[in-house]
């Protein structure tokens, strides 16, 4: 179930204590908190991705070294309209 993060709305309209909660994707967001009754709203953010697939894994992965090994040529435009292999 994807995590989501709210954010309790304080009397004055500034923001107060976040929660998170895992809810199904088909559930609809909380507008007040589940155990206070306090009114919310969700914090929309980025998702995260483990650093398995993060960008340092990725750039390992699809190095210009380990592409050459599997057989991918690496293309550059020459400025004429045209492409030269600089591998």
């Amino acid at each position: 179930m994807p995590l989501r993060r709210f954010v309790v709305l304080l009397p004055d309209g500034s923001d107060g204590e976040l929660f998170e909660a895992d809810l199904p994707p088909e559930a609809p967001d909380f507008t007040r908190h589940p155990v206070t009754g306090e009114p919310c709203r969700r914090v929309i953010e980025a998702p995260t991705l483990t650093t398995r697939f993060g960008e340092g894994a990725m750039k390992q992965a699809v190095s210009e070294d380990k592409l050459a090994r599997v057989g991918f040529r690496k293309l550059e435009k020459n400025g004429e309209g045209g492409w030269t292999q600089t591998n």
